[in-house]
């Protein structure tokens, strides 16, 4: 179209891509963090490292929120745009940082303590101790 911007969003879809590949790192991460804690209570019922371990849940868990969240940021602002045809190319930059702010400022810690796999977690190390007594 003669007069507007033509703004081409593959390095944008790319990018979203290789973020998706992130969240595998980070279940798998949660998967060996819940067997290594299941290893410690059968072995030792070590409550100090199974909270360490319960820690790193919890961090992984912060991870996928913030990813999610950045995501969410990234695909709202495109469709936003998409959707819009601006006839300036605006900073996706800003645009995306002002919706990935708003996401972030909704957070609480319990938050976390909802999320399916630290609630898994949870639930398995309460099992192996029950096992193990």
């Amino acid at each position: 179209m003669p007069g507007s911007a033509r703004i081409s969003f593959n390095s944008v879809d790319s990018s979203l891509s290789s973020l998706k590949n992130c969240q595998s790192y980070i279940n798998t991460g949660m998967e060996i963090a819940t067997h290594v804690a299941l290893d410690l209570v059968e072995s030792f019922n070590d409550v100090e490292d199974v909270n360490s371990m319960e820690n790193v849940m919890l961090e992984y868990a912060a991870m996928d929120r913030e990813l999610n969240h950045y995501m969410t940021a990234i695909e709202e602002t495109v469709n936003q745009i998409k959707r819009e045809k601006p006839e300036n190319i605006p900073d996706l930059k800003y645009l995306v940082n002002e919706k990935f702010t708003a996401l972030e400022s909704k957070n609480t810690d319990s938050d976390l303590q909802k999320n399916e796999k630290y609630i898994y977690f949870k639930d398995q190390v309460k099992e192996m101790r029950k096992q193990c007594k």
